[in-house]
């Protein structure tokens, strides 16, 4: 008799998807590595051993001496026999040779990351919902079919209060920049309510809104709702002050951070470069908008309380004399298009690693480059360490 490897039960915990998405991949080509992924699994009670089967090995049925002999038929039945009882009998050694083991633990730890990465990034419902967003030439009504099963009224009329009254906030705040502005100490709508939106995402735990299969329909759509509103104040020529620019920016990377997904830092990237690339077309043809020449700018503490926070969720063993870092102005401000280039080169060094082969990373990366080459038309110098 000889012991088999024990047979396992799997149980998965959603709430740990994201620890192992964000394990180090390279420790799984080491044995050393694999047990210790290994071990993981069963501390986290994950994988389960089961009790181990005791397997009797017995051998054909040889037939005793006698004078007569064989015939070819029953020759053939006892060698296939004694091929299949070896065969068995080698299975059963390589799968007990430190080698077979090795490679189950291995798999069982890929199983493990491929289950946490199709949850997260590839869940049906969340492909759905992208299938239908507006991004992909749909309708924003597309969005009503997301969601498989009937709604009651109930959520009918919650969706429609949660609509017009996105409706209502984003007129009343482009109301608002058709007003004269307030004077010192004035309140100011635009920027008060955006201000209190950051204060409310910078508050949240980090990558909050990272699991889009556990956010709603609705939720979702109005967080694209709330991107495109703010990408249009980010513009110059959008009508809100210097400042609820500024502030719309912000909001925006807070919420790209949060949502932890590379196609919403690039949509950031991109904006960004539009903008700047805005202003200095403005410069050039001496159309200021604004006498302190505070245009196209960003909080310096801002963006590096979130960019410090990516890298530490990273935990990259990279050279961090090497990443890139904004300028700050005397105002507690940087560029624009310095923080685009630093959180270009910052998700750089992810996608090495952890490339999941989503279809919107290479429209993104296409338009980002685009307009990194037409910021470089513009006149602006381009250093990107690659």
């Amino acid at each position: 008799m000889a012991l088999m490897i024990p047979p396992v039960k799997l149980k998965w915990l959603e709430h740990l998807n994201g620890s192992w998405i964000t394990d180090d991949s390279e420790s799984i080509a080491t044995r050393e590595g694999v047990s210790v992924l290994y071990s993981k699994l069963l501390t986290n009670k994950e994988v389960v051993l089961l009790p181990q089967q005791v397997l009797c090995l017995k051998g054909p049925q040889l037939p005793d001496f006698e004078r007569e002999s064989l015939s070819s038929d029953e020759q053939e039945h006892y060698l296939d026999a004694l091929l299949s009882s070896q065969m068995a009998l080698a299975k059963m050694v390589c799968s007990d040779s430190p080698f077979a083991s090795a490679l189950r633990k291995r798999l069982l730890v890929l199983q493990r990351i491929f289950y946490g990465l199709s949850n997260k990034y590839h869940d049906k419902g969340k492909v759905k919902q992208q299938q239908h967003s507006p991004e992909n030439n749909s309708g924003s009504s597309d969005l009503h079919s997301v969601s498989e099963r009937p709604r009651s009224s109930t959520d009918a009329l919650i969706e429609m209060g949660v609509r017009t009254g996105l409706s209502l906030l984003f007129a009343l705040l482009r109301q608002s920049w058709m007003m004269p502005p307030p004077g010192p100490g004035g309140l100011n709508l635009c920027n008060d309510v955006i201000h209190t939106a950051m204060d409310v995402v910078s508050s949240l735990p980090p990558l909050s809104l990272a699991n889009e299969s556990k956010i709603p329909p609705m939720g979702l759509d109005c967080l694209t709702q709330v991107n495109t509103f703010l990408k249009g104040v980010t513009m110059p020529n959008s009508g809100a002050d210097v400042l609820g620019r500024r502030l719309a920016s912000e909001l925006l990377l807070g919420l790209a951070a949060q949502r932890g997904s590379l196609r919403y830092l690039l949509e950031w990237v991109e904006m960004a470069l539009v903008a700047s690339t805005v202003v200095s077309a403005m410069e050039k043809e001496k159309m200021k908008v604004c006498p302190l020449n505070q245009e196209g700018l960003i909080g310096y503490d801002c963006f590096m309380n979130i960019l410090m926070q990516m890298r530490r969720s990273l935990g990259s063993s990279a050279d961090r004399s090497q990443w890139r870092e904004p300028t700050r102005t005397s105002d507690g401000l940087c560029s624009l298009y310095e923080a685009a280039l630093c959180l270009f080169e910052e998700v750089k060094y992810p996608l090495k690693y952890h490339f999941t082969g989503q279809f919107m990373f290479f429209c993104l990366l296409k338009k980002s480059f685009i307009l990194l080459m037409n910021a470089i038309c513009m006149g602006y110098e381009v250093i990107v360490y690659m």
